[in-house]
């Protein structure tokens, strides 16, 4: 049981801050409130950003069938994980710049469900966008 655990908390990262790990050329990016309740960005050299917001267990974003936004410092990013333009490649780098800096953040889901994220960590755990840390594509390779 305690390996299942300790597996589980590394899935999930720590709850009340933010974590990255990385795994198969994927660097993961999680704000954790608790088992049922993140953000997930996934950065690749291969394929463009995604994100998937669960709350309450259920999932938003990238793969699901509901999207959502995310409000960072007062300021509302509509679907942030939507890239595949320069108006959305713009928005992503100015979400990630507030998200280093972040006082707030906060999940809304399309059907109007809102999770308040954690702050602790995530300017130490989010590289700056003119780093060679930072490997979100904007489009797919």
């Amino acid at each position: 049981i305690v390996a299942l655990l300790s597996n589980n908390a590394l899935a999930y990262g720590e709850a009340g801050q933010w974590s990255s790990g990385w795994g198969q050329g994927t660097t993961e990016y999680t704000a954790v409130v608790d088992a049922q309740n993140s953000l997930y960005i996934a950065c690749s050299d291969t394929s463009k950003v995604s994100m998937t917001a669960t709350v309450k267990g259920q999932e938003y974003g990238s793969y699901a069938a509901k999207g959502f936004s995310l409000i960072v410092n007062g300021s509302e990013y509509e679907a942030p994980y939507e890239t595949s333009s320069r108006v959305g490649e713009n928005n992503f780098y100015d979400m990630w710049a507030k998200l280093r800096k972040a006082k707030s953040i906060t999940i809304v889901t399309a059907d109007g469900q809102k999770l308040a994220l954690p702050i602790q960590g995530v300017s130490s755990t989010l590289p700056a966008t003119n780093t060679s840390a930072f490997s979100c594509l904007m489009w797919d390779n």
